[in-house]
């Protein structure tokens, strides 16, 4: 009698237990549960006929962490000085021709690796060539992406290496530039910068691209620490170039890898003027 009446006990301890770790589980979102995506509902707020920016900023190759948060941070307060309606987000859903076409201009800041899937870069291709406008920053240039048309298109040009002894250098870069991006007059003729300056394989302008600023490299250091990176780029080093891809608008900065140099106004002005080229439809491409 007493062993059936602790085998009760057990087994109606054991019971309540159960139940409580149920309860606890339920409090857990499953995995395949839909959660409301705060990125996507925002669009519900955008009107097409503002100035609509996104700032992309998902990286699954290096993760330039302290400049994509500066990124983050500077860019909604530049938006509201120049009347921009800006949307902030990772999420590669955005990159569908229903959200895409809100966007008056989209900006990778330092996207790394393959961050869309094969429909939504057919999308952001069919984007950028029917108009939409493109600004990428500093990794969104590098060779993670694995993505050939992004490759030769929009970049227009192969990431060798960067130099890493010494990593960071103090550079001058020379301006070129022409009539097609009209804020290039208002830029020094000359402007000293300290980078992670990125080596190429060749000029983008070998491909039709239009060079704004040069590096001169008569003053630094270029290898890098692999045996088949011991080399610099010469005269022909470029560092912010922009070009049309089809009807759309591509603009490209290799400069940008620390978070402090978002605080620099000269850049701050750099990166807002080819915001306003990209989207600017009174500037035609084809």
């Amino acid at each position: 009698m007493r062993k059936a009446f602790i085998f009760f006990i057990v087994l109606y301890l054991g019971y309540f237990k159960a139940k409580k770790i149920q309860s606890k589980w339920a409090e857990v979102p499953s995995k395949t549960e839909k959660v409301p995506n705060d990125s996507l509902l925002s669009l519900l707020k955008l009107d097409k006929d503002d100035y609509n920016v996104l700032l992309y900023s998902k990286a699954n190759g290096w993760v330039h962490e302290d400049a994509i948060a500066a990124a983050k941070k500077i860019f909604p307060r530049i938006a509201q000085k120049q009347n921009w309606k800006l949307t902030v987000s990772d999420d590669s859903a955005l990159f569908s021709t229903a959200q895409l076409s809100y966007f008056d201009v989209v900006i990778w800041n330092n996207v790394t690796g393959q961050t869309l899937d094969s429909l939504q870069r057919e999308t952001f291709k069919n984007y950028i060539e029917t108009g939409g406008g493109f600004v990428g920053i500093h990794g969104s240039g590098d060779d993670s992406h694995q993505w050939e048309w992004y490759d030769k298109n929009v970049i227009r040009t192969l990431f060798s290496h960067h130099p890493m002894k010494p990593q960071f250098q103090v550079g001058t870069l020379n301006k070129i530039g022409d009539s097609l991006f009209p804020a290039a007059k208002d830029f020094p003729d000359q402007w000293k910068w300290e980078e992670e300056w990125y080596v190429f394989y060749e000029s983008p302008k070998k491909h039709g691209s239009t060079v704004l600023y040069n590096l001169d490299e008569s003053n630094l250091v270029m290898v890098g620490e692999q045996e088949d990176k011991q080399w610099g780029m010469g005269e022909d080093h470029p560092i912010v170039w922009y070009h049309c891809q089809e009807k759309g608008k591509v603009f490209y900065t290799a400069m940008g890898h620390k978070g402090t140099y978002y605080q620099d106004t000269l850049y701050q002005q750099l990166l807002i003027e080819a915001v306003e080229w990209a989207g600017n439809n009174s500037i035609k491409c084809n």
